[in-house]
């Protein structure tokens, strides 16, 4: 489960750079949100620290362990990156060292990993907010027995880790901030982008569902998801396309619905009512 930020992002070579103004607010952006989750952290007891969190099977301190790794990964992959040095996100092997990174280690008490996580995302926004323009267009080179990432340049790395604070904040039932404008508008175009290159992840979808979905945002632009035998086509439409079915809600909650989390409000869906209702069975998130 959770966002998984390597697996989210796998195979995922249409990616672009980021201009560097935006890295420069999603890297300030990232470091709000992780401080806020460090700050409700703390202030949590053992016992709360170990209660389930919104993501099945995942309790709060899960959730710390998953963001505490990602932060010191990311920290490797850009210094790796910027040395010209190959590096994976899991350098033992994704099933392998995985779930090693999803709970305290031997001996660690709960509270350590809150301050190791706050000390590490301090660490990571340093070292990030420290580089100049030219090297955000840097590769990130892997091991080409570990491709998890694909060819990315290093500009895209903070949009990905404010997607895991941005999620797994919420994940975390502590009353944070609903996700900023800013994740929104940056994630929403990546996801449905990967849609074109990636039919899904582990989990298991309706191959029998074939056809058009509009996504209309109400404050924001249309897209067109078509599947047609294993191939889909997500892109930029006109909210006037033809479609079996149009999903008309919040770019927020069309967000939600791509990453498999609770929509605000209900959508609103025309034409084939039924087949608009199945595109979590098409597309059940990562």
């Amino acid at each position: 489960m959770g966002t998984g930020l390597a697996r989210a992002i796998g195979n995922e070579a249409i990616m672009t750079s980021v201009p560097p103004d935006l890295v420069r607010h999603v890297v300030e952006a990232t470091a709000h949100r992780s401080a806020c989750i460090a700050d409700a952290l703390s202030d949590l007891s053992t016992n709360a620290l170990e209660q389930p969190s919104l993501l099945p099977d995942w309790t709060r301190l899960t959730i710390a362990c998953h963001l505490r790794y990602g932060a010191q990964a990311l920290i490797r992959m850009s210094q790796a990156a910027i040395s010209g040095k190959p590096t994976a996100y899991y350098p033992d092997g994704r099933e392998v060292q995985r779930p090693r990174t999803l709970a305290p280690a031997p001996g660690e008490e709960p509270h350590e990993v809150i301050v190791s996580l706050r000390s590490l995302c301090r660490e990571l926004n340093e070292m990030w907010v420290a580089l100049d323009t030219g090297s955000w267009d840097t590769d990130v080179i892997e091991p080409a027995d570990q491709p998890d990432f694909g060819p990315v340049p290093l500009s895209t790395l903070p949009s990905l880790r404010l997607t895991e604070v941005e999620v797994h904040g919420s994940d975390l039932d502590l009353g944070l901030e609903d996700w900023s404008e800013l994740f929104v508008s940056v994630a929403l175009p990546t996801r449905l982008r990967r849609l074109n290159v990636r039919r899904t992840n582990h989990r298991q979808f309706d191959r029998d569902l074939q056809g058009t979905w509009l996504l209309a945002a109400v404050d924001g632009p249309t897209f067109a998801v078509s599947v047609q035998g294993d191939v889909v086509e997500a892109q930029p439409a006109s909210p006037n396309a033809v479609a079996d079915a149009v999903i008309e809600a919040t770019s927020r909650d069309l967000l939600a619905l791509l990453l498999g989390r609770p929509l605000h409000d209900e959508p609103r869906i025309r034409g084939n009512v039924q087949f608009g209702n199945a595109f979590h069975e098409a597309f059940p998130g990562p």
